[in-house]
């Protein structure tokens, strides 16, 4: 058996849910002219006092980055896909763990580490079935939440859909600039690397491989020249007429002195 049942008739009066300032963790919200019974299906907990008459049966309450809220499990069971509707289902505390990042037992209280700001705005269309986008907002960050509730992009209003639309081309060419720019960095890296590795190998071969090209039978041919003409050195200074000669020339200088 489940945990948490669902199923609520719990009558939130117009008087308790006057506008959307309730559900929202900021000081003014604009509220739409229209009020009606979707106004009537979520609210903000202000007061320790309030939550003492919490019916975990009939409503869930969840805490938000620190701002707690109240929904009755039957505005949750139109959005049977959203991570909160999914808390209703689970059978062990596992499970709820895998959902939330914490959960009171004895409160029965769910803790989400996750913006409280942006998660007002889902909290409006949990109740209202409206999902705006607000001008200061961002909309990276902002899609980002409504895939973690497990909401749609797709249910945002058309201009602000729209406009999460435009915010993602823009992030997609800037991304695309700066991979662009990357590569081009990248490629003239390996150019340069390139270039090296090409004139120490033809470096390489010339010295190993006489055979390989010109400069190696150049190098080969100074090399050998160079090796005679020290042997040679070594010879002639070793001949005897030529040391005489020099033992000779020692000893003159040696008398001049």
């Amino acid at each position: 058996m489940p945990i948490l049942s669902g199923g609520s008739d719990l009558d939130y009066s117009y008087n308790s849910c006057s506008s959307l300032t309730h559900l929202f963790p900021i000081s003014a919200v604009e509220a739409p002219p229209t009020k009606g019974v979707h106004y009537q299906r979520a609210r903000r907990i202000y007061r320790p006092d309030q939550a003492e008459k919490v019916d975990p049966k009939k409503e869930v309450m969840i805490n938000v980055g620190g701002v707690k809220y109240l929904l009755p499990w039957s505005t949750l069971d139109e959005f049977p896909a959203s991570r909160l509707s999914k808390l209703k289902f689970c059978s062990s505390y596992e499970e709820i763990a895998q959902l939330c990042d914490d959960y009171d037992e004895d409160t029965q209280e769910f803790f989400f580490d996750r913006n409280p700001g942006a998660f007002g705005m889902i909290l409006s269309f949990l109740a209202a079935g409206k999902l705006m986008l607000f001008r200061d907002t961002c909309a990276l960050s902002f899609l980002e939440e409504l895939r973690y509730w497990g909401i749609e992009e797709s249910s945002l209003e058309n201009c602000c859909f729209r406009k999460l639309f435009q915010k993602l081309e823009e992030f997609a060419e800037v991304r695309k600039e700066e991979e662009m720019h990357q590569a081009a960095e990248t490629t003239g890296d390996l150019e340069e690397e390139s270039r090296l590795g090409q004139f120490m190998s033809k470096l390489r071969d010339m010295v190993e491989n006489p055979q390989s090209g010109l400069p190696g039978k150049v190098f080969a041919c100074l090399s050998i020249l160079f090796v005679a003409t020290t042997a040679i050195s070594l010879c002639v200074s070793t001949m005897p007429d030529l040391r005489a000669e020099e033992d000779r020339g020692c000893q003159q200088g040696r008398l001049t002195h």
